[in-house]
């Protein structure tokens, strides 16, 4: 009997993290909606980030053994078809170089160098959103703890003794806002820093396979 009151009174109470939720949400004010279009987008840039900055994405081991077998057997149309229908960032370059080669190995080098390039430039422009993320959260945290603070002094300034309620607001608004602003910041600049890695490795790689290729090319 005793149990069934417990569990009917723990029913009854709302939860602690529903609480703790409430009084985030309130705690930033106009500044809520703004750090969940920021969480979004952190979101989705962490993982388009993490699907396009992978080792099947820009050198697949797979399709870089299927393009050197067709290439050895002369089978050169087979293995434009191999990279063509590639959607890593090797398959569009070898498409694109093989395209220019009826012309002379020159003009594949060159292409393939300008198509290269212009992926790998792809993949840092999205990359340095995350990395704008991570700068930008905290910054928004501090103007949240300006803002806070200008309103907790200004209920002060209006002489006598002060409001407990809406000191209290602006006071919660100036602490919520900044550890919300570091909570994003923090992982987004730890994601920025692994796939900055990840990209320098894998676009040594690609130079790499590039340049044997090109040398069987010749």
């Amino acid at each position: 009997m005793n149990s069934l009151l417990l569990f009917a009174q723990a029913a009854a109470e709302p939860a602690a993290s529903d609480s703790l939720l409430y009084f985030y949400i309130t705690a930033c004010g106009l500044f809520g909606p703004l750090f969940v279009l920021i969480s979004i987008l952190f979101v989705t840039l962490t993982i388009m980030n993490w699907l396009a900055i992978s080792r099947n994405a820009i050198v697949p081991k797979e399709m870089i053994e299927q393009f050197h077998e067709k290439w050895d057997a002369k089978e050169y149309q087979e293995a434009y078809e191999i990279a063509k229908s590639s959607e890593s960032t090797l398959g569009k370059i070898l498409a694109v170089g093989l395209v220019k080669m009826s012309g002379n190995v020159a003009a594949a080098e060159q292409a393939m160098n300008d198509a290269a390039e212009e992926e790998v430039m792809r993949l840092e422009h999205r990359l340095s959103y995350l990395g704008t993320i991570a700068s930008v959260s905290p910054m928004v945290g501090l103007l949240g703890t300006v803002w806070g603070m200008i309103l907790a002094f200004s209920v002060i300034a209006q002489g006598g003794p002060p409001q407990a309620d809406k000191l209290a607001n602006g006071i919660a608004m100036a602490l919520v806002t900044t550890q919300i602003g570091l909570m994003i910041a923090i992982p987004a600049l730890v994601f920025f820093e692994v796939f900055k890695t990840r990209l320098a490795q894998f676009v040594f790689e690609l130079n790499v396979q590039t340049d044997n290729i090109l040398k069987r090319f010749k």
